[in-house]
């Protein structure tokens, strides 16, 4: 236990400081690699096809099987059904039963199952394995369980040092559909998550990332003894567990091949300074070892808001910086060179799972039947988004509210998302969808969503107070907010109880750390929130705990992450209603017509989004990543550097992969006029590197000054921030007799922060510790001084 706590102790510090461990380069291996592998027995007919199995990151991998038995009874997880686990092994025959992580939801009741499905016992009372060697089975035994062996060494029947209820990335339950098929986007976690596995790192006497197993045991309706439940076993479901030797036998395995996990490139060298944006993050990351392999250079990579960015820019070591909007006109301390290195967008992406009710709903045969199943598709409107932002939904606060009590309880109720989403709405009545998984922090991005949902008539006019036409209206915390800004604020934050059972709306529905975060927690069911748990802290402030996992079959969980992340971990993306009336997803020709869509910013060469243009193919939220520097405040050797950077970028780092050095899945490559924009900002940068502005060189603009390559100090650019929004009251006033705000300490300020954090945190707009972390950073000039790149380099992201 001691260690245990160690470990999470460890892992907090790492968290807060965004520090972690690195992906280095993988070895050679075939792209996409699926594999598909067949059962036997009576599972002959069962085949299973594991889409990626080698240059694995933690991600999520996507299963596909057909020929199975469909689950059942009637939408119940009885019989027919797939129990998914990742495992070690250093056997190529496979890993054996003690080496795999499940037994972590044993305490998951939903959605009801058998007695022992869940976990790693082996004695079931009067059900007997006649496979398992013979142990005490008298009344008052001790139960006998499968132990966990770790990659450690160590071995345990109490793995709770290893995995947990949330941190497992088990599925004891996989629906099998009608057709006998089945989908499944199973996360497979690296040593940075599963440490008990050691999955991807390096052997240091092979210099191989170590490899694990994707373990699939079917379970049919025969239990370990031979009987059939529900005819001739004492009742209708199966109560077994998987790791008990008569299914363990069964079982089908797959070989995963990780990416190392260590270091991307060698620790110790020379960095050259990268910042900007979480957009750029999945690119980088894949980037960066190739392009230190041998004696390449290493580019470090801090992940910061646009706005410190642009700040970071002004500064005296400017590095490159990847940016949406330009500095504002006017602000540039000197000349800059803009260049377009990498396409995606900001998605609304979702993972929900199809709950009726069941047969006793009410509901069709073909509505309940289909419950458990993942939902693909997925309409919302800017009003709906709006109703998600803004805690307008009742169950967005952990208590009654008066002035919320003629609104909706969820999304899937609300008859607005019926009008979008017509008979979809049948199959989700049980599912409490109320927000959106957010981040803390601000993007220029952020805003342009805003924009979107300030231009939309139906949108504005309910932030305004007006009601929807089914009398819904806004969380009054909210009401006539000034619009757009690049924050998600949660504005009302009431608590309800008393002492050790008060419940607050930040502590029930909180700010995700970043994107990243957003996208896995939803994957995986994880609302991020926080419940009392009537217990008191050693200082007296009453204790919490996390609330727990949604169940795979019942998930609903919504998040606001970027393109790339999103499809990281298999999250599916809404359709968005743009300007024109249609409903479009971020796909690669929606992603290039909102390019196509996008308006001049004033600066030579940048654009800007336009989420309001009524081209019909446009994704509304359409995002151009900008690498950009101050060529006169680099020497020649950094400006030489940056700009292999950016020609690697646009070279063969638009070349979709998986491999290291390729684009990732949720970019889309960049037209070919942009690649040509972005190399002619490459020349110009290492042809001013080093020339003092004023110079004859700068004044003539240097080689490869073409139109549209860079942008001066002069520049004029505009931002979604600078957009008109409806103007509000300084404060929106909360309704008579309504909760107060939550008591929430502010930490105070010094000068230094004040000048480097982006706003002051307020009631309205609470931020978390990362910002903090981040305003000490900026505030000693960790980043300036170049500290910045090797802290990020080892950041958690990269280690997941």
């Amino acid at each position: 236990m001691i260690t245990r706590i160690l470990r999470l102790m460890l892992a907090a510090v790492l968290a807060v400081a965004g520090v972690g461990l690195a992906l280095g380069p993988a070895e050679a291996a075939p792209a996409g690699t699926a594999v598909t592998v067949s059962g036997t027995g009576d599972f002959a007919s069962l085949k299973v096809t594991v889409g990626q199995t080698t240059n694995l990151i933690n991600q999520t991998v996507h299963l596909s099987w057909t020929g199975g038995a469909p689950t059942g009874p009637e939408g119940n997880f009885y019989t027919n059904f797939l129990q998914v686990m990742q495992c070690w092994g250093d056997d190529p025959a496979g890993p054996d039963r003690e080496q795999c992580q499940y037994g972590g939801l044993a305490s998951q009741l939903n959605p009801a199952s058998g007695a022992f499905l869940r976990n790693r016992q082996l004695s079931y009372g009067s059900l007997i394995d006649p496979l398992e060697d013979p142990f005490d089975r008298t009344p008052g035994a001790a139960a006998v369980t499968v132990p966990f062996r770790s990659v450690t060494g160590a071995t345990t029947t109490s793995p709770g040092d290893f995995f947990t209820a949330g941190t497992t990335n088990e599925v004891p339950l996989a629906k099998t559909r009608l057709d006998g098929g089945g989908d499944l986007d199973f996360e497979v976690q690296t040593n940075t998550e599963a440490y008990g596995l050691g999955c991807g790192v390096v052997d240091q006497t092979t210099g191989k990332p170590r490899h694990c197993w994707l373990v699939v045991v079917p379970r049919s309706d025969k239990e370990v003894n031979g009987q059939v439940a529900g005819t001739s076993y004492t009742h209708s479901w199966l109560d077994s567990s998987p790791l008990s030797t008569t299914n363990w036998s069964h079982r089908l395995q797959v070989r995963l091949d990780f990416q190392p996990v260590g270091s991307a490139c060698p620790l110790g060298a020379a960095e050259r300074s990268t910042t900007g944006h979480e957009f750029m993050a999945e690119a980088v990351l894949r980037w960066q070892p190739k392009l230190c392999a041998g004696s390449g250079k290493v580019f470090g990579y801090t992940q910061l808001p646009d706005q410190v960015a642009r700040g970071v820019l002004q500064s005296d070591k400017p590095g490159l910086n990847f940016i949406t909007d330009p500095v504002p006109p006017g602000e540039a301390a000197r000349p800059l060179v803009y260049a377009p290195v990498a396409l995606s967008g900001l998605s609304i992406a979702f993972m929900i799972e199809r709950q009726s009710g069941g047969s006793g709903s009410g509901a069709a045969p073909s509505v309940w039947q289909r419950d458990g199943e993942q939902v693909m598709e997925l309409n919302l409107t800017p009003r709906l988004v709006a109703k998600l932002l803004t805690q307008s939904y009742r169950g967005a606060l952990p208590g009654p509210a008066d002035y919320l009590a003629d609104n909706q309880v969820s999304l899937t109720l609300d008859p607005d998302f019926r009008e979008a989403n017509g008979d979809l709405a049948d199959s989700l009545k049980t599912i409490a969808t109320v927000d959106a998984l957010v981040s803390t922090v601000d993007y220029d991005q952020t805003a342009v969503l805003w924009s979107w949902i300030n231009a939309d008539p139906d949108a504005r006019a309910f932030l305004d107070g007006k009601p929807d036409k089914w009398g819904m209206t806004v969380n009054p915390h909210y009401k006539g907010m000034t619009l757009p800004v690049p924050t998600f604020p949660k504005s009302d934050l009431s608590c309800f109880g008393a002492d050790l059972t008060e419940t607050c709306a930040l502590e029930r529905h909180p700010l995700a750390n970043d994107m990243h975060d957003a996208a896995r927690a939803a994957s995986r069911g994880d609302s991020l929130g926080k419940e009392p748990t009537n217990l008191r802290n050693p200082d007296g402030t009453k204790n919490l705990a996390s609330v727990s996992r949604d169940p795979v079959g019942a998930r609903r969980l919504i998040a606001i992450t970027d393109t790339a992340t999103a499809v990281r971990y298999g999250l599916p993306m809404a359709k968005l209603r743009n300007s024109s009336g249609a409903y479009v997803a971020p796909t690669a020709d929606a992603l290039l017509a909102g390019v196509a869509a996008m308006k001049d910013s004033g600066v030579d060469g940048v654009k800007v989004p336009n989420p309001t243009s009524t081209a019909a193919a446009a994704y509304p939220l359409t995002n151009l990543s900008y690498a950009t520097t101050a060529p006169s405040a680099l020497d020649t050797a950094a400006g030489a550097d940056y700009a292999n950077f950016i020609r690697y970028a646009v070279g063969d780092g638009q070349t979709p992969g998986i491999e290291p050095g390729q684009l990732p899945d949720g970019y889309v490559p960049l037209p070919d006029d942009l690649r040509r924009q972005a190399r002619d900002a490459a020349t110009k940068i290492a042809g001013l590197a080093g020339k003092p502005v004023g110079t004859p060189d700068q004044a003539a603009g240097g080689a490869g000054n073409a139109p549209g390559s860079g942008g001066t100090a002069d520049n004029s650019g505009t931002s979604a921030l600078a957009d008109a929004g409806t103007a509000a009251p300084d404060k929106a006033a909360a309704p008579a007799g309504g909760p107060g705000p939550v008591k929430a300490a502010v930490p105070t300020k010094t000068i230094a922060q004040q000048q480097a954090t982006q706003s002051s945190p307020t009631p309205a707009s609470p931020v978390g510790i990362v910002r903090w972390v981040l305003v000490v950073l900026l505030a000693v000039g960790a980043l300036a001084a170049g500290g910045g790149p090797a802290l990020l380099r080892l950041s958690g992201r990269r280690g997941r």
